[in-house]
């Protein structure tokens, strides 16, 4: 007959076992960035922000951003990033519309230059 300290040592032996195996699953932070689509993202927040009355719509000289060949050029030449990004100038404080962008904006705006402008 075994020993009773022997079975003891035994059964610690199996639950330690058991349990030292198992590990938190390894968990990758997701890209904020690589969900931001020109379509999704961009879009609404120039139809909101920048494509309204007077401002940078078809006829007004200052860009027709209704139409993605027209925020494109900007994004491209780096002016809407001078304008909206760095000196946040855009939109004026004397617009019809938002006056300001939130941080989640000038974050999808980012990303998106970021990305290279895409139309997606």
């Amino acid at each position: 007959m075994k020993s009773p300290l022997f079975l003891l040592l035994l059964l610690v032996a199996v639950i330690f076992s058991c349990t030292q195996g198992i590990e938190d699953p390894i968990v990758t932070p997701t890209n904020p960035c690589s969900t931001v689509t020109f379509k999704t993202d961009i879009t609404p927040i120039i139809n909101q922000t920048c494509a309204i009355k007077s401002c940078h719509v078809s006829g007004t000289g200052l860009g027709d951003y209704t139409v993605y060949a027209g925020l494109a050029k900007e994004a491209t030449n780096g002016g809407f990033k001078k304008e909206v990004l760095t000196n946040k100038s855009m939109p004026p404080r004397n617009s019809s519309g938002q006056t300001s962008l939130t941080a989640a904006q000038l974050e999808k705006f980012t990303c998106w230059i970021n990305a290279g402008s895409p139309n997606n």
